[in-house]
């Protein structure tokens, strides 16, 4: 009888074999397909690196001017506020890896910056002004305009002002840019996701299977020592 029962595990552990083989096999297109996704969204993610970098220059660059206009008498702490960069967090979750096939798909989530390290992985992207979840560029004083301590004079406050007022609006100009950037690339995240999902599902079904053939091999062992 035992050996009878050998065979048939035998014989499962072999089917398996041959179901992995062919899920294998199949694994590839799920990639290819994943990658033409990637390759779409790529250059797209480096041009909203590479607007975000100029925000955050331009707003560098208004802490550094508010500072030296603080300095001579220009603007007061009264309404002061802490500029803070702009970001564009990375969302990614467990079935964006193309090596996992745990039992969580889902769970791992992380949300990094954006970056060259990590463009075209992730499940989508989300685009925050002023993000006061990172450490501050510094301080734009209230009321640069006006002269409240010497040596300043009010034209050179007003001087001040105006750059500040200049760089701002450039500020809105390279913002306005990005949401509909932001749009196409989880548009085209969103697929990509449903591709992964479904590579997650074979790599998952190929788990199992080798985990019942251990289990199954373990259980032969066992019988042929007894």
């Amino acid at each position: 009888m035992s050996d009878k029962l050998i065979k048939k595990l035998n014989d499962r552990v072999s089917s398996n074999k041959t179901a992995i083989g062919f899920i294998e096999a199949e694994l590839p297109k799920y990639e290819e397909t994943i990658g033409e996704f990637t390759e779409i969204t790529i250059p797209i993610e480096n041009k909203i690196i590479s607007v975000t970098s100029s925000i955050n220059s331009l707003q560098q660059q208004i802490v550094s001017i508010a500072t030296s206009a603080y300095n001579v008498g220009c603007g007061t702490t009264v309404g002061a506020t802490i500029v803070y960069p702009d970001t564009v967090k990375n969302h990614s979750e467990n079935v964006n890896s193309p090596s996992y096939d745990g039992l969580d798909p889902f769970g791992g989530q992380t949300t990094p910056l954006l970056s060259s390290s990590n463009v075209g992985f992730g499940t989508f992207l989300v685009f925050t002004q002023n993000d006061s979840s990172q450490a501050g560029l510094g301080i734009l004083y209230g009321t640069m305009e006006s002269c409240f301590r010497i040596p300043c004079t009010g034209s050179v406050c007003v001087d001040y002002n105006s750059q500040i007022t200049s760089l701002q609006s450039q500020i809105v100009t390279l913002r306005n840019q990005l949401p509909s950037e932001i749009t196409k690339v989880n548009s085209i995240r969103t697929e990509k996701k449903n591709s992964e999902i479904e590579r997650y599902g074979q790599k998952r079904g190929i788990a199992s299977l080798k985990q019942r053939n251990s289990e199954m091999e373990s259980a032969v062992n066992t019988i042929n020592s007894i």
